[in-house]
Order: C-alpha cells, then sequence, then structure tokens
C-alpha cells in the first residue's frame, strides 16, 4: 500500500472523530484536546532530546494538567503554570543531582508548555463563545484544505523550491495556493454556516489559516530540522506523528482567538 493511500484511509477513519468532537464541544473536546497534548508532548520531548539535553519524562502528564488549568482559568493559570514548571524541574534535578544543562531543561519545558498547552487550551476557549463550534470545525477544515491545495499544487506548479530551506520540497506557489484555498474555503464555509458566525469571523478563519497555519507547519519542519528529525513520530501510518498533524491548528488556535476578540470589541 503506497503512502498516499495510506493517508487517504486514515484520514478516512480519523476526520470524522475529529469533527466530532470539535463540534460537540464539553467534555469530548476536552479529551481530545488531553489526547493532542499528551502526544505531542511525548514527541516534542523526544524531538527535542536528539539534539539537546532530555527534558523529564514528567513533562508529559504535567502538560496535560496545565491544559485543565488553562481552560478552566484562561490567562490567570499562566502565572501558577510558570512556578510549577520551574519547581517541579529544578526540583527534579535537584533531587537527582543534574548541574549541568539545567537551565536548558528549565527553558525547554516552558517552551513545551507554551508551544503545546497553552495553545491548544484555546481550543475550548474558542468553543465557548457564540458559534465556537462552527468555527472550530471551519478553522480545521480550512486548514486541511489549505494544506491539501498547497501540497498539490505545489507539486505540480512548483518552480521557486528551495525558499524555505527548513521544508525544501515546499515551493512558493505552494504557499500562494494553500493562502487562495484558505480564503475561497472561508468564503464557502461562511455561506454554509452564516447563522452562526459573521462575515468578518469568516474572514479572520480565512487569512489565519492561509497564514499562519502554514507558519505552523512551516515552524514545526524547523524544529524538525534542527533536531535532525523527518517526522516528529511514526504514531500516525502514513501521516508522521501528531504534531506533524496538528502543527498548524495549534498556531491557529491562539491567533484567531485573538482576532475574534479584537473583531468582537469593534
Amino acid at each position: 500500500m503506497n503512502v498516499i493511500m495510506k493517508r487517504v484511509l486514515v484520514s478516512l477513519f480519523f476526520i470524522p472523530l475529529i469533527i466530532l468532537a470539535l463540534f460537540n464541544g464539553g467534555i469530548l473536546l476536552l479529551i481530545f484536546l488531553l489526547l493532542i497534548t499528551l502526544l505531542s508532548t511525548w514527541e516534542l520531548r523526544n524531538m527535542l532530546g536528539n539534539k539537546m539535553p532530555a527534558v523529564p519524562l514528567i513533562i508529559i502528564p504535567l502538560n496535560g494538567l496545565f491544559l485543565f488549568v488553562f481552560t478552566l482559568m484562561g490567562n490567570d493559570g499562566f502565572l501558577l503554570c510558570i512556578v510549577l514548571v520551574f519547581c517541579t524541574i529544578a526540583l527534579n534535578d535537584v533531587l537527582f543531582n543534574r548541574i549541568e544543562n539545567a537551565i536548558i531543561r528549565i527553558s525547554l519545558s516552558f517552551f513545551i508548555v507554551f508551544y503545546i498547552a497553552y495553545t491548544l487550551s484555546f481550543a475550548y476557549h474558542i468553543s465557548k463563545i457564540e458559534g465556537g463550534n462552527y468555527l472550530l470545525v471551519s478553522l480545521i477544515i480550512i486548514i486541511w484544505t489549505t494544506d491539501t491545495f498547497a501540497y498539490f499544487f505545489g507539486t505540480a506548479l512548483g518552480r521557486h523550491r528551495g525558499y524555505f530551506k527548513v521544508s525544501p520540497n515546499k515551493s512558493v506557489e505552494g504557499f500562494i495556493f494553500g493562502f487562495l484555498a484558505a480564503v475561497a474555503s472561508s468564503f464557502i464555509l461562511y455561506h454554509i454556516f452564516y447563522e452562526h458566525y459573521s462575515l468578518y469571523q469568516g474572514i479572520a478563519l480565512g487569512l489565519t489559516a492561509g497564514i499562519f497555519g502554514q507558519l505552523g507547519d512551516l515552524c514545526e519542519s524547523l524544529f524538525k530540522r534542527d533536531s535532525g528529525v523527518k517526522d516528529s513520530s511514526t504514531i500516525i501510518p502514513g501521516h508522521g506523528g501528531v504534531l506533524d498533524r496538528f502543527d498548524s491548528f495549534i498556531i491557529s488556535l491562539p491567533v484567531f482567538y485573538l482576532v475574534n476578540t479584537l473583531i468582537s470589541s469593534i
């Protein structure tokens, strides 16, 4: 079975489950976010450990806990999590007499918490605003559409490759077609869900996915290149790792939440 077929079959199985979790919200959404947080944290810890001092394994359950802190307390929980990360990782080094690279381990732990648990918590906050479940479903669909068009049009028409050194196979043409697909799909979804969110929110979805979604993908490619790995893991057949599949979503969530907040205040 070739890679494309594996990707299609896995997508057909998981896509309905993901949409169900995002649309349903509540406890089902939290369980989904917790799974993504735990698996992504495991992948990122392993990936960074290829080049830098390994972060203690306790960061994995700790990050899962922080996801709930961020969803329940929002930004008010950020200071609490900073203190807990510092105390936990520092205490671990003190107890096991790990002195060398302690600063790097603590810094990497802060990064992992911010990059995964904090950003993913915005999915829950988005679900709580008016029409939030429709916005979440629309965002993930637009991201998938962006990735698909960027890949296929980039493969077929890409002439300017190598501009993004972190991802040599990506082309400028693919990035542009991905952005255009994001804007177009956002208008289509707005006309489907117009009773649930505004035109301005639809435009914000398209711009967020088209620009920051692709930026999120490139940023994760940067981490992988620096760590010397091709994929964050091989846990999803034909797709690589969980972080590979949700890197665009992770970055898009806080950006869209911020843009939507600004729109609402106007």
